[in-house]
């Protein structure tokens, strides 16, 4: 019998996309997350979206921190490279 095995890379990876959409998609129907994003993403993360937190390792959050965009796609593409 066969066993399938997720490494933690790859389960750490998928959450990680998750996450990732979950942003992106906050920022694309609602323009107040969307210009806190964009103006300051840190605060945005903290605050999280509607009472529902993002699920981010420290190291994320601060390399999210670090993306200074002017779009939503810019911050998008830079998001992708995390």
């Amino acid at each position: 019998m066969l066993k399938y095995s997720t490494s933690s890379t790859t389960r750490t990876n998928k959450s990680s996309n998750v996450e990732f959409s979950r942003i992106i998609s906050a920022a694309v129907v609602n323009k107040s997350f969307r210009s806190t994003l964009l103006s300051d993403p840190s605060k945005a993360i903290a605050q999280g979206y509607y009472g529902e937190p993002f699920s981010l390792s420290s190291e994320q959050k601060n390399r999210i921190s670090t993306i200074r965009e002017d779009s939503l796609e810019g911050f998008a593409a830079k998001l992708a490279m995390i």
